[in-house]
C-alpha cells in the first residue's frame, strides 16, 4: 500500500506526510522516507531537500504560535497530547539539561519537537537560531532514514511488496497497532494518575488560611524553565524543583501543612513530590487543586518569580 502510494505520488507524498507529522498530526513520516529512499527512483539530496522545506514549513507553524502565545500555546497542546500529564514536563527536562541545541535532535524523540519548539520561541530564541538549529535537526533526521533505506534496500524491498500483497488487511493491521498503542497510553496514564491520587487543597482554602493569619509552606515545584515562561508565583511560596528535594528536606518544618503547586494538567509535578514528602515522614502535605493557573484565575494576587 504504502509502496504503491510513493510510486504514484512520489516526493508530494514525502512533502505532504512530513508537514502533518510536523504539524502534529499521528502519521509517521519516517517508514515514508525509509520506503522512498530504498526505492531508488529519487536521488538522496533530493529527498533530503524535500523532507527539509516541509520539516520547516511545519517547525515554522509552532515557533511563530510560541512568539505570539508564549507559554499558553504549551498549555493547548498538553490538553491534545496523549501525555498531557506529563508532555511538558518532559520537554522542560530535555531543555533544562541540554539547552537550545535539542532542537537538533528533537525530531528524533516522539513529541518533543512539537513541544519544544514553541517552549523556545517563548524563551526568546532569535528567529535565526531556530532556523539554523532546526534546519541541522532535519537533515540529520531525514539523512539517517534516507542512509537506511538505501542501506537496507534489499531488505525492504520485499516488505513492501508483501504489505502491497495484503492490500486493506495492511490498514487493518496499522488500526489494530494503532488502537493498540492508544490502549497502552491511556493504561500507563490511568495508572499514574492512580498512584497519586491524594487530598487536594483548593485555592480558595489556601486564600481564606492565608487571610485567617495562617501560614502554609506553599512550594512552586516548577521547573527554572516553566517559571521562566510564566515569571510569576504565589506570595511566599518557596522555590523546589523536584530534583533539589533531597538536598532541602531538611529545610522545611515537619510540623507545618505544606502546600505544593505547579501549573501541569492533573497537578502531576506537585503530587509527584507530595508523594516523597510522605515517604520522608511529611504528615499534612498537599497539592494545590489547579495549581498555579487556578490561582491566577480566581483573581488572587501575584509576585514575581525569583
Amino acid at each position: 500500500m504504502l509502496g504503491s502510494l510513493i510510486a504514484r505520488y512520489g516526493l508530494i507524498l514525502v512533502f505532504v506526510n512530513i508537514l502533518l507529522q510536523t504539524l502534529g498530526l499521528p502519521v509517521p513520516a519516517y517508514p515514508t522516507l525509509l520506503v522512498t529512499a530504498a526505492d531508488g527512483t529519487f536521488g538522496p539530496a533530493l529527498i533530503v531537500a524535500v523532507a527539509v522545506l516541509a520539516a520547516l514549513i511545519g517547525d515554522t507553524v509552532w515557533f511563530a504560535a510560541g512568539r505570539r502565545y508564549g507559554h499558553h500555546i504549551l498549555r493547548f497542546l498538553c490538553r491534545l497530547s496523549l501525555s498531557q500529564d506529563t508532555c511538558v514536563r518532559r520537554t522542560e527536562g530535555f531543555i533544562e539539561r541540554w539547552g537550545i541545541k535539542i532542537l537538533m535532535f528533537a525530531k528524533f524523540i516522539p513529541g518533543l519537537s512539537t513541544l519544544a519548539l514553541p517552549m523556545a520561541a517563548a524563551l526568546g530564541v532569535r528567529w535565526r537560531t531556530f532556523y539554523l538549529l532546526d534546519t541541522i535537526g532535519a537533515v540529520l533526521w531525514s539523512g539517517v532514514a534516507v542512509l537506511l533505506g538505501r542501506g537496507f534496500a534489499r531488505e525492504i524491498g520485499p516488505l513492501v511488496v508483501a504489505l502491497n500483497s495484503l492490500g486493506q488487511g495492511a490498514l487493518g493491521l496499522l488500526a489494530i497497532v494503532f488502537v493498540l498503542y492508544l490502549g497502552n497510553r491511556w493504561l500507563q496514564r490511568h495508572r499514574l494518575l492512580r498512584s497519586l491520587r491524594m487530598a487536594r487543597i483548593s485555592v480558595d482554602d489556601l486564600y481564606a488560611m492565608m487571610e485567617e493569619g495562617i501560614e502554609p509552606v506553599i512550594i512552586d515545584v516548577r521547573l527554572p524553565t516553566r517559571r521562566q515562561l510564566d515569571p510569576f508565583t504565589i506570595p511566599g511560596a518557596l522555590t523546589i524543583t523536584p530534583e533539589r528535594l533531597a538536598s532541602q528536606l531538611d529545610t522545611l518544618p515537619r510540623d507545618s501543612k505544606i502546600i505544593l503547586f505547579c501549573n501541569c494538567p492533573n497537578e502531576v509535578s506537585a503530587a509527584i513530590v507530595a508523594r516523597e514528602l510522605a515517604k520522608h515522614g511529611f504528615a499534612d502535605v498537599h497539592p494545590l487543586l489547579g495549581g498555579l493557573d487556578a490561582w491566577r484565575a480566581a483573581g488572587f494576587s501575584l509576585q514575581a518569580a525569583a
